[in-house]
């Protein structure tokens, strides 16, 4: 005798997944006092083929698997019977990262300090293995964007630094792509742009030491006339020299004057040795420039006095 089939059930009732992922569903045929029923053909559908497909449409087990966002009905029917489940897709796995464009202001010749940009999941599910690949304009240098992760899991940040050496004053440009295998392979890309300024001015000496050498109560100094050039880029003005004297040692016995407050300029040091016993002295010039960004430099000067009738070794001009 061929039991009629009372109801359909379906398992589970309800489930989520993760875009792309897949679920299985069974269907059970059920007699008036609960048996499972044998041989009966079920036919299964879905609600929405955009948000859910089915591997299968008969059968007593069916794969699910979600194709995009949403909310799908499976159901499952055999013999006027049908019975149905919800299945919440939710949006899979998404690089995201804190800007999609970068902009970053360097210096030629010169490396500049690391920018993050933070990387994180925009929608559910795991995201794992990232790597990055730089691209750089066409025709353009390449090699002067370095990129490093700082992990390759997300949550997780990128760290980008610059270099401007060996890059003339310019505008460049590159693409950052960050990706990973996760829900069959997911990627964001990042613009950076590279705006490479002229180096500031800095201040260069002809020689850093000078050697000048008299005799005791000499009344002409001895002098030596070093010259002071702009090793960087745009207007070096406001130069600056001042003595710094040697702790312990005689002061007042060396000047420093430029011909000039803008470089190229000439450093005239004159050393004394009126009031100074025989020996050695030493002394530090400092050449400055209020301009942004000038290190001051030093010239290094010795002094040898010698006495009356003995030879005083090479030095300044006298």
């Amino acid at each position: 005798m061929v039991v009629e089939l009372d109801r359909v059930e379906v398992a589970p009732a309800t489930h989520t997944l993760v875009e792309g992922d897949a679920v299985a569903f069974t269907a059970s045929a059920r007699g008036p006092d609960g048996e499972a029923l044998t041989g009966r053909t079920i036919v299964w559908s879905t609600s929405d083929s955009d948000v859910a497909s089915l591997s299968s449409g008969t059968g007593s087990q069916v794969t699910v698997t979600g194709l995009s966002a949403g909310r799908a009905t499976i159901r499952a029917s055999a013999e006027g019977r049908s019975a149905s489940a919800t299945l919440d897709v939710l949006l899979g796995p998404s690089i995201t990262l804190s800007s999609d464009e970068l902009t970053i202001d360097g210096r030629q010749g010169e490396v500049g300090a690391g920018v993050d940009v933070s990387i994180t999941n925009g929608g559910n599910g795991a995201i794992s293995g990232l790597s990055t690949l730089t691209t750089y304009a066409s025709g353009g240098p390449a090699g002067w964007l370095s990129v490093g992760l700082n992990g390759t899991t997300a949550p997780t940040s990128m760290t980008l630094v610059a270099s401007g050496a060996g890059l003339t004053p310019g505008t460049y440009s590159a693409t950052v792509r960050v990706s990973s295998p996760s829900a069959g392979g997911i990627t964001a890309d990042l613009a950076v742009t590279f705006q490479v300024s002229p180096p500031p001015p800095a201040i260069a000496l002809e020689s850093g030491t000078v050697g000048l050498s008299s005799i005791v109560a000499d009344p002409i100094p001895a002098t030596a006339d070093v010259g002071v050039t702009n090793s960087g880029a745009g207007d070096l003005t406001g130069l600056a020299a001042a003595v710094i004297y040697t702790a312990g040692q005689p002061q007042g016995w060396l000047t420093a004057t430029l011909s000039a407050t803008e470089a190229p300029t000439t450093l005239r040091v004159s050393a004394r040795a009126l009031g100074l016993q025989a020996g050695n002295y030493s002394a530090r010039v400092a050449v400055t420039s209020p301009v942004a960004r000038v290190s001051p430099v030093f010239l290094d000067v010795t002094f040898r006095v010698a006495q009356p009738g003995r030879a005083s070794g090479a030095g300044g001009q006298r």
